[in-house]
């Protein structure tokens, strides 16, 4: 049976304007990093991106930390959305992360966007599987929880993403040779398992106003941490796609989420 690769990572939103002040954006940004930093010396070494775009200037990309501190409103001013003639567009919102970690597996990466008030923690690459050796319990619900708090989340989650993409031959005008990229099932083992943008959670939070009136299962572990939300697990094992009893919970997370975001599955 071949090998199938998940990417994990940290997602979640927040309420909020799209334009919501640079300083503000870049005071929960900071406040997420040193949380982060605090969790485990994995998180260690974090480099801010200057620009999203191709810097023009001599300047680097990436700033360290420290020097990146004193210039976080000017950061996060110069991720703001651009229209298809490159004119700002601060109704969409801005854009800021940052980074550590060669390119490869090992690689973390933070990113928040005011536009969709949406936030992410990715471990690995696009269409590269995660390190497995740096992605624990542990490590993934102290980083959910610290996220959340820092942007006031509605919601988030920890979930595992299949990485090994496909491509798919489509018939093409001129008879050029043209493919569209396909992602296979989430869940090899339960071809039913709904197809979302949560992908296959593993730990859960829901704010406090999200919880009302949920029901919940013993078969899902829960926590309420100190703002009277709800965290969900799974497993405290390394969530695996693979293992039935671990499938079964995380379908249980997975139509939680759905119902309770408004999102729904494909």
């Amino acid at each position: 049976m071949p090998t199938i690769n998940y990417g994990f990572a940290v997602r979640g939103k927040w309420a909020g304007p799209a334009d919501e002040k640079p300083a503000v954006t870049g005071a929960k940004f900071l406040q997420t990093l040193d949380a982060l930093s605090g969790i485990d010396p994995l998180f260690s070494g974090w480099r801010v991106y200057r620009n999203w775009q191709i810097a023009e200037d001599d300047q680097p990309r990436f700033l360290p930390l420290e020097t990146a501190r004193n210039r976080i409103t000017e950061i996060v001013e110069s991720g703001i959305s651009r229209d298809d003639f490159n004119e700002p567009t601060p109704g969409y919102g801005y854009t800021v992360g940052a980074t550590f970690g060669a390119r490869g597996p090992r690689r973390v990466e933070f990113s928040a966007w005011t536009g969709n008030q949406t936030f992410k923690l990715e471990f690995g690459e696009w269409n590269v599987a995660s390190d497995l050796s740096i992605v624990t319990y542990r490590v993934f619900k102290a980083a959910l929880l610290a996220i959340s708090a820092a942007w006031d989340a509605k919601w988030a989650y920890a979930h595992a993403v299949r990485q090994d993409k496909v491509k798919v031959p489509v018939a093409f005008a001129g008879g050029a040779p043209a493919f569209r990229i396909e992602s296979p099932p989430p869940v090899p083992i339960d071809p039913t398992f709904p197809k979302s943008v949560f992908h296959v959670p593993w730990i859960i939070y829901l704010s406090a106003q999200r919880v009302a009136g949920l029901k919940l299962t013993p078969e899902i572990l829960t926590e309420r941490p100190p703002n009277g939300g709800l965290v969900m697990s799974a497993t405290i094992d390394r969530l695996d796609p693979t293992k039935p009893e671990h499938v079964r919970c995380a379908r249980i997370l997975a139509e939680t989420l759905i119902a309770c975001s408004g999102y729904s599955s494909r």
